[in-house]
């Protein structure tokens, strides 16, 4: 509605109402949304995306838990035990999950939206699509999907340990013999810095460096490829780096107020690895993944695809309606590869 008594625009009455209606509103032809959130994390693992096909578990991934052979010192002669067979083996199995947006088209608005439109409110809805389900997909990259089997799998049951989630991809994590398939599920307090705990202060710099190599050792000696934290807790971490930047004076350089200096930092990188914030990262939770073996895997039979529009006409109805479609899910090959340390304190907000 047009708002009156408001800059030049006359109060409410007759002369107001006279203006109304025979002047058109100044208008913005671009539709600005108010709502929805970048993810680094989902941006990632996105791009680094593998492909998946059909069968009855979409995933299936042969997995070494245990060693199939058995070595000995000899001796002169060069004799040595006959050979056990020891398998060691299993496969770790996972069904995509497959998010649906249906897209309605109704009779009335393809008839007033043909001619005369500022927003196309289809394109709009289309977009709008595209913006839910990465939302959705964000948010459950870092929760607990394990009461619903229609979602998708998280880093949560990726890197448990057997805490949470006893079973991964069909493998009982605390059988007898699987203590390779356990993640790594690491309390705060246990990380001591040099001057307090990262439960208690959040992580600093000294206390990151500790948390990376801990994970690095039990994950076989490979570095994970980022860390993913909440904002307030990665600001946390930044502050300690902020007391440590260098400004560079040049001189001979001119100083004006157009003068750029940069601080703080963007993202933050300890030992080699890059660190990031993930606005659906939940405080007092960081994720340290590897991709060499955790991925997005994405149905190349619905990669955000969408159906086409349909007609209602059969059910009694003048419109159309169309669905986008996904199939994805989130699995690690090596649990031990990467960590969820949680219980982290002191975020900055």
């Amino acid at each position: 509605m047009p708002l009156p008594g408001l800059g030049v625009a006359p109060a409410a009455g007759s002369l107001y109402q006279e203006l109304a209606a025979v002047n058109r509103r100044a208008f913005v032809p671009r539709l600005f949304v108010q709502l929805y959130y970048g993810s680094p994390g989902l941006f990632y693992m996105t791009g680094n995306a593998q492909r998946a096909a059909g069968g009855l578990n979409q995933i299936t991934v042969p997995m070494q838990g245990n060693s199939m052979v058995q070595g000995q010192f000899t001796g002169y002669g060069g004799g040595f035990n006959s050979p056990n067979i020891t398998p060691g083996i299993q496969n770790g199995q996972w069904n995509l999950a497959y998010w649906v947006v249906p897209i309605p088209l109704p009779f009335g608005e393809t008839v007033i939206q043909a001619t005369d439109r500022e927003i196309s409110l289809l394109k709009a809805r289309m977009n709008d699509a595209y913006a839910v389900t990465r939302q959705n997909m964000a948010t459950l990259m870092f929760t607990n999907n394990a009461s619903n089997p229609l979602y998708p799998n998280s880093f949560q049951d990726a890197f448990d340990n057997g805490t949470n989630f006893p079973t991964y991809g069909g493998i009982s994590r605390n059988a007898a013999g699987n203590s390779a398939f356990k993640g790594q599920y690491i309390n705060a307090s246990t990380l001591i810095g040099a001057s307090s705990t990262v439960s208690v202060s959040g992580f600093k710099r000294a206390t990151m460096a500790i948390a990376l190599a801990k994970v690095t050792d039990a994950a076989g000696g490979e570095a994970p490829t980022f860390v993913i934290m909440s904002p307030g807790d990665y600001a946390t971490l930044n502050n300690d780096f902020i007391g440590t930047e260098t400004q560079f004076v040049n001189p001979s350089g001119g100083y004006t107020m157009d003068t750029t200096v940069r601080s703080s930092f963007p993202n933050l990188n300890v030992s080699g690895v890059p660190i990031f914030a993930d606005h659906f990262c939940p405080a007092g939770s960081a994720y340290f993944v590897n991709v060499k073996y955790t991925a997005m895997y994405l149905s190349e039979d619905a990669a955000f695809d969408f159906s086409g529009f349909y007609s209602l006409v059969p059910l009694g109805q003048i419109g159309q309606q169309g669905v986008v479609v996904v199939g994805y899910d989130i699995v690690t090959a090596k649990s031990s590869s990467g960590a969820w340390v949680y219980n982290i304190g002191s975020p900055a907000f």
